[in-house]
């Protein structure tokens, strides 16, 4: 079973560093409600905008949710962490503007989490993540968080019942037609089957609880897209 785990996350990451530089072009046109994601994600972060608050970005990509959260919090120090090399190339441009920035190129589950932080986001992480393996990897998150601190992810989550994970699929499907075609369609839905292993949210939401969170909540759900997560109180 191992082994097959770690063909699947091989075969991601070279997905990624093959897709790096037309990440942010071909992305968007399969990703709905993106904007609406972003913006729902740092707007539930509860600190002032002039803390100077230490956060980590899971899967950070070309940089798009460290930019965001560096319009509202100019002060804050970013680790962000990406499989792909190509990923965190292409995030060191398009953030260079900004100062207090750290990357991390690997494995999310192997990043060591030391230092304790205000706050750990990600985006379309989780769902790369096996169940057997979720509630120990958000145990690490948690135990990475000051108290106070929180950790929201946007990510996708299985439908609870088969027709509505017929209908979220639809929805995806619908967005993507027009934007790509049938041809390219095809070839991102097999990419997800292969490579991407989501749960379903009242799964998400338990292994959280069980790795010790509060407060968990979920921010802004449309159909296959959510975000979510949870305070460490400690």
């Amino acid at each position: 079973m191992k082994k097959n785990s770690d063909q699947r996350w091989s075969m991601i990451k070279a997905h990624f560093e093959r897709e790096a530089k037309s990440f942010d072009k071909n992305f968007f046109k399969v990703a709905p409600f993106y904007k609406e994601t972003i913006d729902a994600l740092i707007g539930a972060l509860p600190f002032p905008e002039n803390k100077k608050i230490r956060v980590i970005d899971l899967g950070c990509g070309t940089g798009n949710i460290t930019q965001a959260l560096l319009k509202r919090y100019p002060q804050a120090q970013v680790t962000c962490i990406d499989l792909a090399e190509q990923m965190i190339t292409m995030a060191k441009d398009k953030l260079s503007g900004f100062k207090n920035i750290k990357y991390w190129a690997g494995d999310v589950r192997d990043f060591p989490y030391q230092e304790k932080n205000d706050a750990v986001i990600g985006s379309l992480v989780s769902h790369h993540i096996e169940k057997k393996e979720k509630t120990s990897f958000y145990r690490k998150i948690l135990n990475a968080l000051a108290s106070g601190g929180v950790f929201y992810t946007a990510d996708i989550v299985l439908g609870s019942n088969d027709y509505l994970q017929k209908l979220y699929i639809n929805r995806w499907k619908d967005f993507m037609r027009q934007n790509i075609s049938e041809k390219q369609i095809a070839a991102t839905l097999k990419k997800h089957k292969t490579e991407d292993t989501p749960s379903k949210l009242i799964d998400e939401l338990s292994m959280l609880r069980s790795a010790g969170f509060k407060e968990i909540d979920v921010i802004w759900k449309q159909h296959y897209f959510c975000v979510y997560g949870g305070v460490n109180k400690k």
